[in-house]
């Protein structure tokens, strides 16, 4: 039973991934901090214009940052849920997560994800 759940939680794990969209995140966050340092590199600009620039990223560089956090935070939640659930049943202890059925069905888990997914489009 609790390895089932722990399958059960990698498979909603996997879709919250998806949907959160965690890439696309990264992606904006890594083109802000491109621009940065293009910015600081600039020889011909004048340091009041780099700073304004500067200042205009900031915005950018926080909210891909926080978009970044929420999408880790939403896709560990389920492992986090094992917490709760433990009140519930004491067999679904977080610390099965830690045994070598535990470290390994999650790995299998994504597998079998990644591959139906390539294989049937969207689950």
């Amino acid at each position: 039973m609790p390895y089932l759940v722990v399958i059960l939680l990698t498979v909603l794990s996997c879709v919250l991934f998806d949907k959160s969209k965690i890439k696309n995140s990264l992606d904006e966050l890594l083109k802000a901090y491109k621009e940065q340092f293009r910015v600081m590199s600039d020889k011909s600009m004048a340091d009041d214009q780099k700073q304004k620039e500067l200042m205009q990223l900031i915005p950018k560089q926080l909210k891909g940052l926080g978009k970044l956090i929420f999408g880790i935070v939403l896709f560990i939640s389920p492992f986090l849920s094992l917490f709760v659930l433990e009140y519930l049943n004491p067999e679904l202890n977080p610390n099965i997560l830690v045994t070598w059925w535990g470290l390994l069905l999650p790995i299998l888990t994504v597998f079998v994800y990644i591959i139906l997914k390539k294989k049937y489009g969207r689950l």
